[in-house]
């Protein structure tokens, strides 16, 4: 627990397991240093260094034998005040990293993922929707492979208020969702595919054995998917 919070704090493993050995022993040699933690008396040197810098050892002559002394731990605070500055630095760039993300985004209208990773991805894009989610085809299959994520993603979608419409397959049983209207279909129209209309995108999930799915963002493509939608809505039974 001790080394895990170190790393945390900005040591490197090694450096966290010489300190702690340090705290322990007192004065040491890098031999008795490297036994004590289990790290390679090369690599002692090198966590030592990097301690050195961090003001959490120093190092003494005694009978002309060089030893080490772990620092004072309040020192850590330093180190972490530092990580933080370079963690406030980091973010400035995020804006600038952004407007490239966003020109890249503007040329691609066509984005692939795969496995539950990637579905899961998809999703996610759907909970930051502005507009409701049209979904029909294989609805089904969401919970079927994501039963353990599936309801917290509902809970989410219905926290930040995204309404839905589902044409269902007429098989299941008919259900209430909070901000879901749902209409059903003939048993034969079934299907591996769960097709989601949002925000001017469509996506495809197939799922298959290892999963696949697609976001298509582009405004006609949208419009005929919800032109293909409305269709089925209005044909399809309440």
């Amino acid at each position: 627990m001790k080394q895990e919070q170190l790393e945390k704090a900005g040591l490197s493993p090694n450096e966290s397991k010489c300190y702690l050995s340090l705290l322990k022993l007192g004065s040491a040699s890098a031999n008795e240093i490297s036994r004590h933690s289990g790290v390679h008396r090369v690599s002692v040197y090198d966590a030592l260094r990097g301690l050195r810098e961090k003001g959490l050892v120093s190092q003494i002559l005694k009978s002309n034998k060089l030893l080490f002394e772990a620092g004072n731990p309040e020192n850590i605070l330093e180190t972490i005040k530092e990580k933080e500055s370079e963690l406030e630095d980091a973010k400035k760039v995020i804006p600038e990293l952004l407007l490239d993300f966003n020109m890249i985004k503007e040329k691609q209208e066509i984005h692939s993922f795969k496995a539950i990773a990637g579905i899961k991805t998809v999703l996610q894009e759907m909970l930051k929707s502005k507009t409701e989610i049209l979904d029909f085809g294989a609805e089904y299959k969401i919970k079927e492979f994501l039963p353990y994520y599936y309801p917290g993603w509902d809970k989410e979608r219905i926290k930040n208020k995204i309404r839905m419409r589902i044409i269902a397959n007429i098989k299941l049983k008919p259900t209430k969702i909070p901000l879901t209207k749902i209409k059903y279909v003939p048993s034969e129209f079934n299907s591996s595919v769960s097709t989601y209309i949002f925000n001017n995108k469509v996506a495809l999930i197939m799922w298959v054995e290892n999963p696949l799915a697609i976001i298509i963002e582009h405004k006609d493509v949208y419009d005929s998917y919800k032109n293909y939608f409305e269709y089925l809505w209005k044909i399809a039974q309440q």
